[in-house]
């Protein structure tokens, strides 16, 4: 199965005064195309930090990262914003949503900037909207809108530019259960797509059984690399 990202010795350290301080330390893995992936373990174990660094928005301070057939440590900065913007769609616990938008202006959003004309980027943004059942809330603003359905809105603004690599920092930690598993179902799908990879990190054991793979993380280190039945089974134990 091809890599969406492969992660080599990577090592990331931040200046603590005349010091520093190692987040990361020498991390290995892979982000598979056509898995849905899950990083989890304790808060401040470096997960938020190895996605910013797999996703090129903080530079390592050694190891490579080669994603979707780019190795970052060649790109330039302004070379790594172009390569998100049309490569990776990326979602959040707070769905940073603009009040005065729309749903289909809000998930329209990175084609309106990547230079499509507004009007052709909502249209494509309303048929994102209404695959994943957001019919008759298109013209809607935010606060008109659930969590569940903000968050649904956040979903077709990262798929609408159709990235390869799809990035989700706490998806369902704002929703109740039943709406976290709606929005994890829709998830599950666009994984399901061989030429895309789905990377989450969460600490909602309530939805580790959508994963195809599991990555333990402590303390800056990658722990476990397991199938999910056997992390949910260790887990129990």
């Amino acid at each position: 199965m091809q890599n969406a990202a492969t992660i080599s010795h990577l090592i990331k350290e931040f200046p603590a005064g005349d010091e520093s301080i190692r987040v990361l330390h020498d991390i290995n893995a892979e982000i598979r195309m056509g898995e849905l992936t899950m990083l989890v373990g304790p808060s401040g174990c470096g997960k938020t930090t190895l996605i910013s660094a797999i996703s090129g928005i903080l530079s390592a301070t050694s190891g490579e990262v080669d994603i979707l057939s780019h190795r970052l440590s060649r790109m330039s900065d302004k070379e790594k914003v172009l390569f998100r913007r049309e490569s990776i769609g990326f979602i959040f616990q707070q769905y940073n949503l603009l009040p005065a938008l729309t749903a289909a202006e809000n998930a329209a959003m990175p084609l309106i900037a990547a230079g499509v004309l507004d009007e052709e980027a909502a249209d494509r943004a309303r048929v994102i909207l209404e695959h994943i059942g957001m019919q008759g809330h298109t013209e809607k603003l935010p606060r008109q809108l659930s969590g569940g359905q903000q968050q649904r809105v956040a979903i077709a603004r990262a798929l609408v530019h159709n990235p390869k690599l799809i990035v989700c920092d706490e998806p369902t930690a704002a929703l109740d259960a039943k709406t976290g598993q709606a929005v994890m179902e829709i998830l599950r799908d666009i994984a399901n797509d061989t030429n895309r990879a789905v990377l989450i990190v969460t600490h909602d054991n309530r939805i580790y059984h959508f994963a195809d793979r599991i990555l333990e993380m402590s303390d800056g280190r990658i722990i476990g690399d397991y199938a999910t039945d056997a992390f949910i089974h260790k887990e129990k134990l």
